[in-house]
């Protein structure tokens, strides 16, 4: 509930100050050219923590949503290590959000 709540006010406050937040899709992420795999190291990690770490990296502040799936070979953020087999889970979809980059405003 609380995560659900922190997630809503992300969003309305990028609806508020349109100008000063962005908000990206990224359909089947990659790490190194492997599907990033939806678990950081720790097995707790799963999910969310995974999806806001990829997006910080990608200069965002975090996730807004994400959707999980199964896929042949993944690769988990930060220690590189890869999953083959049918046990792999990756994100099919992670919607990033955060402050506009510079080079999102020279886009626009």
């Amino acid at each position: 509930m609380i995560k659900s709540l922190a997630a809503a006010a992300i969003f309305y406050t990028a609806l508020a100050c349109p100008s000063q937040a962005t908000v990206k899709n990224y359909f089947s992420p990659q790490v190194d050219g492997t599907r990033l795999a939806a678990c950081l190291a720790d097995p707790n990690s799963c999910g969310k923590p995974t999806a806001d770490a990829f997006c910080i990296g990608e200069g965002f502040t975090g996730a807004l949503v994400f959707q999980r799936e199964a896929a042949a070979t993944t690769r988990q953020l930060g220690s590189g290590e890869i999953c083959e087999g049918e046990n792999c889970v990756s994100f099919r979809q992670i919607k990033c959000l955060g402050p506009a980059k510079p080079a999102d405003l020279a886009q626009n």
